[in-house]
């Protein structure tokens, strides 16, 4: 391994909501579509190729606590902030996160932010000086890159798994399918805040993976993005995917935590071929597309 990889690591998502906490689907309707307005918006200034324009996730951090890691540690714009809602933008997507209720399992989710497709060591560099990343499972290590990196060989793509306050297990992602994101982000080859170009992904999770994915397909005309199985399928394209995880699957490997999928919440703005909304029977997930 080369010594500039050779740095040492210390160190994806979803509770079922208590019924007391269920916000209204009628009433965050209006709420997704200011977010996936933020999201043109911001699309418009810089990243036209962004698929989801905006997420709305539960939380049990504190909101001052999440503004400060998502603002001034990872320098994210902030959007809104009052007593029950913070809303950033990260890249071209907002996200937006609302207080949970005190009857909520703590939600917990999985969503990855593309970068510029020849910044990862960069990025895991700046981050691992912000926060623990997560070790690498041993078949999913790339020698060429420190074991805090993992290679998605199927997908062409490394990235970086990490913490934020709230255990949301976020993912730094360079897909390498995608080279015109070079041109994208800071100039050089150092990391920077605005090298997060967009969010790529957000998990639901599900009994039935397969079920939802043929929804997706047939509802908002999403494709299958490389095969799956009844453990975890994506839909989409390198620009935005939505991930189906199994209830029950871990997606804390490599954290030094266990954490299973389980239900909470989520809304999605999204750009789709087709302009409507999907309520999934059953779930607490709603996404609309513009």
């Amino acid at each position: 391994m080369n010594e500039s990889h050779g740095r040492t690591t210390r160190r994806r998502f979803c509770g079922v909501m208590g019924g007391a906490a269920a916000m209204s689907l009628l009433a965050a309707h209006g709420a997704i579509a200011r977010a996936a307005r933020t999201g043109v918006r911001a699309a418009r200034r810089g990243d036209t190729d962004a698929r989801i324009l905006g997420l709305r996730l539960r939380t049990a951090a504190p909101l001052d606590t999440m503004k400060s890691y998502y603002c001034d540690l990872l320098g994210m714009t902030l959007v809104e902030s009052t007593g029950d809602v913070l809303t950033v933008k990260a890249g071209a997507t907002a996200i937006t996160f609302e207080t949970a209720g005190p009857d909520e399992v703590a939600p917990f989710y999985h969503f990855a932010f593309n970068i510029p497709e020849h910044k990862i060591l960069a990025a895991g560099e700046w981050q691992l000086q912000r926060t623990p990343l997560f070790n690498t499972p041993e078949h999913m290590r790339d020698a060429g890159y420190p074991d805090d990196v993992r290679h998605f060989r199927g997908w062409n793509a490394h990235s970086v798994f990490f913490f934020d306050p709230a255990e949301n297990v976020l993912e730094y992602i360079a897909r390498h399918d995608l080279p015109a994101t070079r041109d994208q982000g800071s100039a050089g080859d150092g990391f920077a805040p605005a090298d997060v170009l967009y969010a790529s992904e957000i998990g639901f999770v599900v009994d039935d993976v397969q079920s939802l994915a043929r929804q997706f397909a047939s509802s908002l005309d999403m494709d299958e993005y490389r095969p799956g199985n009844d453990a975890f399928q994506a839909m989409g394209d390198e620009r935005g995917l939505l991930l189906i995880f199994r209830t029950g699957r871990n997606i804390g490997t490599g954290s030094g935590k266990d954490k299973p999928c389980r239900v909470f919440q989520t809304e999605a703005a999204i750009r789709g071929a087709l302009a409507r909304e999907l309520a999934v029977d059953g779930y607490p997930y709603r996404i609309a597309a513009k």
